[in-house]
């Protein structure tokens, strides 16, 4: 493995750079995007049910304890509920904003990664076939093995392109698609809650 790195040089040295973030964002972002760290539906039950019978302390209680992304969104709402209906959405909307930018870290830099690993590969590649040139014009076609073994340390990189980008691309499209749904509940439960809130009552 050693020797397969260093035949790609510094691009693939990059590319190894490249892997093990890609790996830790992966990983990382697999443990934060839980449901259970973002609407546990069990929790978010208990804190609509205690506001439903009227126990705001209890809900502020739920909310504090549970430290998940809808829990902080209903607690302030909570710590809002004196507010006017609009304004109170106004409030809802800014922390939401806050939120979802925290469930959205760091998964720039993975699609970033699934863009340009490829590229290095191939930037990798094409130095490799320009030394491979550099051979054939300095000793000739008759050494095809050596121009064979040229070839093949040149797509080394390309390889090792693809091989970092795909499962990083794979990665950010699922991380992506289910930040899209947490937003759509989330959405939806902060809405109900409002009107749970607020009732009938505009102020």
């Amino acid at each position: 493995m050693l020797a397969f790195i260093e035949q790609g040089g510094i691009v693939m040295y990059i590319l190894v750079a490249a892997s093990l973030l890609a790996m830790s964002i992966i990983f990382e972002r697999a443990w934060s995007l839980r449901r259970a760290y973002v609407l546990p539906e069990k929790g978010i039950t208990l804190i609509e049910s205690a506001v439903s019978h009227g126990d705001v302390e209890t809900a502020v209680h739920l909310c504090q304890h549970q430290q998940t992304t809808m829990a902080r969104i209903l607690l302030v709402a909570l710590k809002n509920r004196g507010l006017r209906r609009a304004e109170l959405k106004e409030v809802i909307e800014e922390v939401g904003r806050q939120e979802i930018a925290h469930l959205e870290r760091y998964i720039g830099t993975l699609g970033l990664i699934a863009a340009i690993a490829p590229l290095l590969g191939l930037l990798g590649t094409v130095v490799g076939m320009i030394d491979v040139f550099q051979v054939i014009a300095n000793e000739g076609l008759g050494k095809a093995d050596m121009l064979a073994g040229g070839i093949s340390k040149a797509l080394n990189t390309t390889a090792a392109g693809l091989t970092v980008a795909i499962p990083a691309l794979v990665a950010y499209r699922m991380f992506e698609s289910r930040i899209n749904r947490f937003v759509i509940e989330i959405e939806h439960h902060a809405i109900q809650f409002v009107e749970m809130l607020k009732g009938n009552h505009d102020s």
